[in-house]
């Protein structure tokens, strides 16, 4: 039988860029632990695997001090003497990752998304008090224990001490579809960069789909720190549109403009779950709250208060209710009614939001529905100088928006960009099928420095 220290191994259950865990026995506490191994990555000299044992083996003391229900417990952290290999033996975790329901199910209940990600974004601020960034926060290393629903998280391996010197500024680990966006561009990093990849689980959790994509890393990249997300209540309209709100901060590009830790986005997330539109003391009609009528009963005030502006008590009907209350209400009621019906039987227009960036130097863009032109732009990119990474954060691109109001309706929907100095230029074709009121989202990339030379997509 193989074994890794003094763990007897059983089975692989797991493998990753750092490293493989194992299912394995511990003969001396007669339990089942994780163990992983971290492998050396080739071509190292012995400095440098010195140095990345001595990174493996802080971090991992660092994790094994964290003491949270919702951490996966470190219980040692060894080197194994036949083979030199650093190793991490911790706690085993009988269940399903966030990865594998998603697979499975395409996304889960919005009430178990919203617990799940409570729960993770607890213990992430035990982790962040503790000075640990875990920086691979992503759907395989959250773990759902079968016997009770616990949530845990898995693989505090690559997390590192913020004041830790063997990992310096700029070193980009985790993985990209959940990284924020001073992580890609290899910025300094903090607990903020965490609860940016959990938002983005969040969001998949409920749509089934994450916030930023791409079908390239150099598009991928260029989404996490330039796009927009959609507003998860145009995916699912079941969802509080609370939660929109939610995602502008908890998705926001700057992490001065985010939560200032885990707590804030839990007590955040928890109101925003709960709100549909409707605050106390107001009306929501077709998008913005009508507010609330002044009453002689003084709501929302102290007892017996009559600040400046306010309406001086009237005399009451025997019903107890005065008739200057009773009238603006009942207006209000109307007027509700009316829009509503509006709202029901077809009275609104729909729209095109156009999502776009483009390289082109010069140019023009020119955007038509149904064959009438409904939009143009002068294209006129800045340009920077070549390299690798500007290619692949696109920094060579101008982005802009428009609106277009269209008859309900399928429409097809033509774009060209025609270079200066080309003739025929490029051309790509969508349709769209919309309802009244509704509001579809066209992505367009113009020139991008990877991929077609113009892409536009429904969203």
């Amino acid at each position: 039988m193989r074994t890794i220290g003094r763990y007897e191994v059983e089975s692989e259950i797991g493998r990753g860029a750092m490293g493989v865990v194992h299912l394995a026995h511990d003969p001396r506490v007669k339990r089942r632990v994780a163990v992983k191994t971290f492998a050396m990555p080739a071509g190292l000299s012995e400095q440098q695997k010195q140095e990345y044992r001595e990174r493996f083996l802080r971090e991992a003391q660092a994790a094994g001090r964290l003491s949270h229900p919702g951490i996966v417990t470190v219980y040692d952290v060894d080197e194994d003497p036949a083979t030199g290999e650093p190793f991490i033996a911790m706690e085993y975790v009988a269940g399903r990752s966030l990865l594998e329901m998603l697979r499975a199910d395409g996304g889960v209940d919005s009430e178990l998304a919203i617990s799940i990600v409570d729960d993770v974004a607890a213990a992430l601020q035990v982790a962040h008090d503790a000075g640990i960034v875990h920086r691979d926060i992503k759907p395989a290393n959250i773990l759902v224990r079968t016997e009770d629903g616990a949530v845990k998280i898995a693989d505090f391996g690559v997390a590192r001490l913020t004041s830790s010197e063997l990992t310096q500024a700029g070193t980009s680990l985790g993985s990209p579809a959940y990284m924020s966006p001073e992580q890609v561009r290899g910025g300094a990093i903090d607990g903020r960069s965490d609860l940016f990849a959990l938002a983005v689980i969040l969001y998949e959790l409920l749509v089934g789909r994450r916030p930023f994509e791409g079908a390239e890393t150099a598009e991928l990249v260029y989404a996490i720190v330039h796009e927009t997300a959609v507003p998860v209540t145009r995916l699912d309209s079941r969802l509080a549109t609370g939660l929109d709100r939610f995602f502008e901060r908890a998705l926001a590009k700057d992490p001065d403009d985010r939560f200032l830790d885990a707590g804030a986005m839990r007590d955040a997330l928890l109101v925003a779950r709960d709100d549909h539109g409707l605050a106390p003391g107001t009306s929501t009609v077709i998008g913005n709250p009508l507010p609330a009528l002044p009453s002689s009963t003084g709501v929302g005030m102290p007892t017996g208060s009559n600040p400046a502006g306010a309406l001086p008590p009237l005399r009451s009907d025997d019903d107890g209710v005065s008739p200057r209350g009773r009238w603006p209400a009942l207006v209000a009621l109307g007027f509700a009614l009316l829009l509503g019906c509006w709202w029901i039987f077809g009275g609104g227009e729909a729209y095109l939001q156009l999502d776009a960036r483009s390289g082109i130097e010069a140019g023009e863009l020119i955007l038509e529905v149904d064959g009438e032109r409904v939009f143009s732009r002068r294209l006129s990119a800045p340009q920077t100088k070549k390299g690798l990474l500007k290619k692949m954060l696109e920094q060579n691109q101008e982005t802009f928006e428009a609106w277009i109001e269209v008859d309900p309706g399928k429409h097809e929907v033509i774009a060209r960009v025609v270079p200066d100095g080309s003739e025929s230029g490029y051309r790509d074709t969508v349709v769209v099928d919309l309802e009244s009121g509704e509001t579809r989202r066209l992505k367009l990339v113009a020139g991008r420095a990877f991929g077609t030379p113009l892409s536009l997509k429904v969203q």
